[in-house]
């Protein structure tokens, strides 16, 4: 009997246990769900942390704390950093005033843009690019409102493995000047006389005058009101790529921010007689890259013969100063001769 009642006893203080956790608010379930120790973290927050320490080494002096532009070295630019609260990337493979892919935040970092003050962070790991980008999207909210844009399509080349690039020279010449009119931003390399000869090739109306100075580029707004110069490829950088493709990319998607339009969508030009081919079609922007890249190949060299430049090859530069020297036994001749490649980040 009194075995008994000691199990009745244990039995109702069970269920009074229960029943008490049941009503109370404190103990509801949450002992069942990870609690944030800061040990299970996301991968994406873990990104993002990682970006943002990186961006306080290579980016912040010049592309500011909070993004905008306006770090302690960005008052010596013009124009100055971007901006990464507005959302606008100049150079992407999207149509202009689209947000640019990954990929091509990713191309813009490790190859830098030539003739800014933007260098190749070519050394830095892939996973640390990776972080950079998940952290260069959280300054601006367009990249929660958006969705991914898609980059523009690449035409077929009909100019591939052609070892005589002399017509598709010649195409683009004619498409730059007659149809495109590149030449009311960046500078023309015909005459006025020969871009009418080119207007009335594509059944286009030629025109009574042109503009002053068309030797040069015209100085246009951007969007964030700085006066820039559209590149003359005779004399000026290309930002992103000088390759073929890359001069492509750039006339067909665009650059945002400033006057230059998205030409994969407009090249586009019946004939005016039913059955011929069209006088302008989408396979002509690799025209005008060729020519574009073969003004710029014209260049003249910086260095006459037999002149040398004393830092002809890469070297290692240390953010914290050079490493101490080992004294560790003598490498082997072939190794010695090896570039340095530890920058000591």
């Amino acid at each position: 009997m009194y075995r008994r009642w000691i199990c009745v006893g244990a039995t109702c203080l069970v269920m009074a246990a229960a029943w008490s956790g049941c009503g109370t608010s404190e103990d509801d379930g949450e002992y069942a769900r990870p609690q944030d120790t800061g040990q299970a973290r996301s991968h994406h927050i873990t990104l993002v942390e990682q970006g943002r320490l990186a961006y306080a080494t290579y980016c912040l002096g010049c592309h500011g704390e909070k993004g905008d532009g306006n770090g302690e070295s960005a008052k010596f630019f013009s124009p100055r950093p971007r901006n990464f609260t507005l959302g606008e990337f100049k150079f992407s493979s999207t149509r202009s005033g689209e947000l640019p892919t990954d990929d091509d935040l990713r191309r813009t970092i490790r190859n830098g843009l030539r003739g800014s003050a933007m260098p190749p962070f070519d050394r830095l790991q892939e996973t640390t690019i990776d972080a950079l980008i998940a952290y260069l999207k959280t300054f601006s909210p367009k990249w929660s409102e958006n969705a991914p844009a898609k980059s523009i399509p690449f035409v077929n080349d009909p100019y591939f493995g052609e070892e005589d690039l002399s017509p598709a020279i010649a195409r683009g010449e004619l498409i730059y000047h007659g149809y495109a009119t590149c030449w009311t931003c960046h500078p023309s390399y015909v005459s006025g006389e020969k871009i009418n000869e080119y207007r009335r090739a594509i059944n286009a109306q030629p025109y009574d005058a042109f503009r002053e100075n068309m030797d040069d580029s015209v100085g246009k707004e951007n969007t964030q009101g700085e006066l820039i110069y559209p590149p003359d490829f005779r004399r000026d950088f290309v930002r992103s790529g000088m390759s073929v493709k890359d001069i492509y990319r750039s006339i067909a998607a665009g650059i945002t921010g400033t006057a230059m339009p998205t030409w994969v969508d407009s090249m586009e030009l019946p004939s005016p007689k039913a059955g011929e081919p069209p006088l302008v079609e989408p396979p002509d922007l690799w025209a005008v890259a060729y020519y574009v890249h073969d003004l710029i190949k014209r260049r003249p060299a910086k260095l006459q013969s037999g002149e040398f430049v004393i830092r002809g090859r890469k070297r290692a530069i240390y953010l914290h100063g050079e490493p101490p020297k080992t004294t560790a036994a003598p490498a082997k001749e072939e190794d010695t001769q090896t570039e340095p490649t530890d920058f000591g980040f």
